[in-house]
Order: C-alpha cells, then sequence, then structure tokens
C-alpha cells in the first residue's frame, strides 16, 4: 500500500503515519502531532468556505451495528456535538444479518445514519443503493466531504477498496491502521510454562506437548478452551499449521475455499486427536465468551484463541489473587519449527465493518455528511486518537502527553476504559491512527508482534463486490454450504464421525454448488484488481 499524506501544513501538524494505508511501524507519542487542537477557534476548520460548527443545532439519528439497547452517552459524544454543532441522537443496533434490521428497512422509517457492514447487504452495496435504502455518496462527497475526498486522491489504496465495481461510493469507511488489523490470536498461561519448564509453544508438535502437560500436570481440566468461532474461520487457529482457513482467500491470484483443501482434513484430525484426549475443552461447541473468560481466569483452562484485549482483562482479573499469574500471547503455530504459519488473525484495512451509510429518505443529507467528515479533519483525527485536551490529554512541546485520568485512574480503569470514553480508538468511520496507549501488562503491547508473524498477507481476499445476481446465486449457495460445513467440523472433532468421510464432504460441497460460488469470487476478485 501507498502511504497516507495529508497536506503539508496537516502533515507538520499531526506528524502520524496514518497506519491504515500501510505505514511503517508505530511512532512514539511524543512524535505526534505538535501544535493545539481542540480548542473553540482551531475547531472552526475551513474547507472550500465552510467552517465548523454547522449552524443550526440540527439532530440527527444513528443507528450502530452493536445489538442492545440504546447506547450511553459518552464525553466524545458531547465533544462531537461541540465542534460540528450536530447532535447524535443513538438508536439500539442491528447488524446486517439481524431480522431487527430487516424489519427497519421494510418499515420504512430509516434513522439518518447507518453503522454497519455493507458489503453483507443481500445484493452487495449498489443494491442497498439502487432498492432506496442508502445514498450513492459520489456527487455529495463533491459537496461536502472535502476531507475523505482529499484522502482517498491522496491514497488510491484506500480509494480502491471503498467503493463497488462501478465506481459507487456508499459510506464513510472505518479504516484500521496496519497494527490495528492484527488484534488476536493464541493466548496462554506463560507461568504455567515456566514452572513446567517448558517454552511457548511455535509448532503442532508442541502445542500437543504443552496442553498435556497443563492436563497432567496443572490438572487444567480443560487445557484448551475457545469459542467454535475461533477454530478457523474468523482467525487462522492452529489450522494455519496446516497451510488451510476455512474460508475463501487467495492462492497465487486464485480464490480458493479452505474446507475443501487436503490440510483441513489433516488440521481436523489432529483436532479430533486433541478432543479424544481431553486437551480440548470437551463444551467447546457450545460456550460462550463468558464461560471462556471464566475458565482462563479460574485455572480450568490454560491456553485460548481471543482478541488482544483479553490479556489485560485476564491478567487484572488474576494477578490480584495470584501475582505470579501471567497470561501471554503465543506464536500462531507453523507446520515447522522456525517456519511460518501460512495463516493467522488478519483483517483487511477496509474490512466493511462500522460503514457508515446516510438514508436515502434523510432530511438532511448536508449535515450527515459534514458530521462523518469531521473524522477526517485534522482535529477530528485528534479527538478520535488522543481524546479531549486538557482531559485526556496535554500538550508539552507541541506534543501530547496522556493525563493521569489516563496513565493513573483513581478508579483504577485501564488507560483503554478510559480512552472508549474519550475518542473512538476502534469501529468509526475514520482513519485509524495508533494511539500508543500505555498498557499495563507488557505482555498486552507484545501481543501484535507475535502474532502478525504469518504469511496470511499473501491470501487475503480484498473486499470484493459482486454484482447484485451474483451476490443473490452466492447467498443462495454460501447459506447452504455454510451450515453444512460447520456441522461437518463439528461432529468429525467431537468423534461423532470419521474422518475417512471427509473427501465424501468435500463431494458434497461441490454438489452443493461451491464450484460455482468460486467461479462468482474469482470474477470479483480480478474485477477488484482492475478498479
Amino acid at each position: 500500500m501507498t502511504s497516507l499524506r495529508w497536506n503539508k501544513p496537516l502533515a507538520a501538524l499531526l506528524g502520524l503515519a496514518l497506519l491504515a494505508a500501510g505505514c511503517s511501524s508505530p511512532r512514539n507519542l511524543d512524535s505526534a502531532p505538535s501544535s493545539p487542537a481542540g480548542n473553540t477557534s482551531a475547531s472552526r476548520e475551513a474547507a472550500g468556505g465552510f467552517t465548523y460548527p454547522v449552524p443550526g443545532g440540527l439532530e440527527l439519528t444513528y443507528m450502530n451495528e452493536q445489538p442492545g439497547g440504546t447506547p450511553e452517552r459518552l464525553p466524545v459524544d458531547e465533544e462531537y456535538e461541540k465542534r460540528t454543532g450536530i447532535s447524535i441522537r443513538q438508536l439500539g443496533g442491528a447488524p446486517m444479518t439481524d431480522q431487527k434490521f430487516s424489519l427497519l428497512l421494510a418499515s420504512g422509517e430509516l434513522p439518518d445514519i447507518f453503522l454497519n457492514t455493507w458489503l453483507q447487504y443481500p445484493g452487495g452495496p449498489d443494491q442497498a443503493v439502487e432498492q432506496g435504502y442508502i445514498l450513492k455518496l459520489n456527487d455529495l462527497i463533491d459537496q461536502y466531504a472535502p476531507n475523505l475526498k482529499r484522502t482517498l486522491q491522496e491514497n488510491p489504496d484506500i480509494d480502491k477498496m471503498i467503493k463497488t465495481d462501478d465506481g459507487t461510493y456508499y459510506a464513510f469507511p472505518f479504516i484500521r491502521s496496519e497494527i490495528g488489523r492484527v488484534y488476536g490470536g493464541p493466548i496462554i498461561r506463560r507461568d504455567w510454562l515456566d514452572e513446567l519448564n517448558l517454552s511457548l509453544p511455535e509448532t503442532i508438535e508442541e502445542w500437543h506437548t504443552v496442553l498435556t502437560a497443563f492436563k497432567e500436570k496443572k490438572q487444567a481440566a480443560s487445557p484448551l478452551t475457545l469459542r467454535t468461532m475461533f477454530l478457523g474461520e474468523r482467525t487462522g487457529g492452529f489450522a494455519g499449521a496446516f497451510g488451510v482457513m476455512g474460508n475463501f482467500y487467495v492462492n497465487d491470484g486464485k480464490v480458493v475455499y479452505g474446507y475443501l483443501e487436503p490440510g483441513y482434513k489433516e488440521y481436523l484430525n489432529t483436532m479430533s486427536q486433541w478432543y479424544r484426549e481431553g486437551l480440548i475443552d470437551k463444551d467447546f461447541a457450545s460456550i460462550d465468551a463468558a464461560t471462556v473468560d471464566k475458565k482462563m481466569t479460574s485455572g480450568v483452562s490454560g491456553a485460548t484463541i481471543g482478541w488482544q484485549y483479553y490479556i489485560e482483562k485476564y491478567n487484572s482479573a488474576v494477578q490480584a489473587g495470584d501475582p505470579e499469574a501471567d497470561f501471554a500471547a503465543a506464536p500462531y503455530p507453523s507446520a515447522v519449527k522456525g517456519g511460518l504459519p501460512e495463516f493467522g488473525q488478519l483483517d483487511n484495512a477496509y474490512a466493511g465493518t462500522s460503514s457508515a451509510a446516510i438514508s436515502a429518505t434523510t432530511r438532511h443529507p448536508e449535515a450527515a455528511m459534514r458530521w462523518l467528515d469531521y473524522a477526517f479533519t485534522r482535529e477530528g483525527s485528534m479527538l478520535n486518537t488522543y481524546g479531549i485536551e486538557g482531559i485526556t490529554y496535554t500538550l508539552e512541546d507541541g506534543k501530547p502527553v496522556y493525563t493521569d485520568l489516563v496513565v493513573k485512574n483513581p478508579d483504577g480503569l485501564g488507560s483503554d476504559q478510559v480512552m472508549t470514553q474519550y475518542s473512538h480508538g476502534t469501529n468509526f468511520p475514520m482513519i485509524q491512527q495508533d494511539n500508543n496507549l500505555p498498557a499495563k501488562y507488557p505482555a498486552t503491547t507484545e501481543s501484535i508482534g507475535i502474532w502478525k508473524q504469518t504469511n496470511h498477507e499473501s491470501h487475503l481476499l480484498p473486499p470484493v463486490t459482486p454484482t447484485a445476481e451474483e451476490a443473490d446465486e452466492m447467498s443462495s449457495i454460501m447459506n447452504d454450504i455454510h451450515t453444512f460445513v460447520k456441522e461437518t467440523e463439528l461432529k468429525i472433532i467431537l468423534g461423532m464421525d470419521s474422518i475417512d468421510h471427509y473427501d465424501k464432504y468435500v463431494q458434497q460441497m461441490k454438489d452443493l454448488g461451491i464450484g460455482r460460488a468460486l467461479e462468482i469470487q474469482q470474477a470479483a476478485y480480478e474485477r477488484y484488481l482492475n478498479r
């Protein structure tokens, strides 16, 4: 990818690498912006004659993609309102696949702004525009979003990701930083390893040795606990050691489906063996995240696969009663010692999540555009990254330094918990920047460097957009296949069926139309490359 560039005055002010575009490793906090941000005068940023805040005291409705009730109004929301002049009334969320979302569309009573994964819309984003649910943003970006427009002009790699094959812009994107693209992987009790004179496991064989020791010498009832989403689809899990992943990906320019590959059969055979030996949680097929947390923090389990913040959460929970406890990241397992696994966890810079589309029925398209465009201004970027000057950071020699509210919180909150209230570190339509947020436990900051050591980048399928007809056909095929492969995977691991039958299952996937699905994905991939 090319480096993300602001114009020269903004570059001098920010001095940040907007890592979503593939910039170099993160800089220290003291290399961040050198000019004030967040005061009243600075917040009136000129852009083609327009200045914030927007007059008129408008209120817009905003629906998140996270299920649940109406979100709590946070200090960052208050600050956004003050700076933009636009009040946002947040509504309870509904993900694209939720029935609630379908009912909302059918009702015709749409929010002004939808935050969702529009790549998953039936028929694709173009279909959502054609059906009159969301606006095509091309002309509106030219008129009302100069900051997003400049960002896309300066970064054609990002521009390529966030539009459809026919050039339609349908949403303001959440673009992950280079480091933010990796945020999950294996987590292990490092103190148990030290106690047993074992090293961090790097291969499948070493993982087998470690988990066996956890069971026999630490009396861990479930040495490895995890949810099914981490088996090999959401991350490479342990499947990456076998050169496969349970999803669509690219091998040498050709789209493949991991479940069809011989390596997946080998992987399932190994997992079935581990399950028979009592190394994998006997309840893994049905447990939820809270149960995994409980097992990891009570000594029932010594390893899992999860997100980075789990490390901080587990250490905080356990070390109060057991100061020697030490949860840390372990590398994704490889086939051979010293080798790299083919897969781990890696998102595209634009994965389609947290994309803000504007309702076709809104009465205030300009206000919605202006509010969303603020995140792509110099000051919006500062707010989303560092929070509010004087509260979460101060400027020393023109450089932001976190306050004690963040680094020594009087209520014992972690720095990430504080910043969740005062900034948007993730899952918000913006270009994510590395905030160099201090972590309470070194293992938390070490994890990303450990988990990113894979060959996943060479296999990553970009955010392709099948045509409406292709998307409908793809959905019809994959709904059946997805259910089939999940059931088959579990039956084999749980010992309800023999691995010897896997070739028969591959044929059943072919009978269900996986070949046609691969043709559709390949065509969409080639169109993406030609955008």
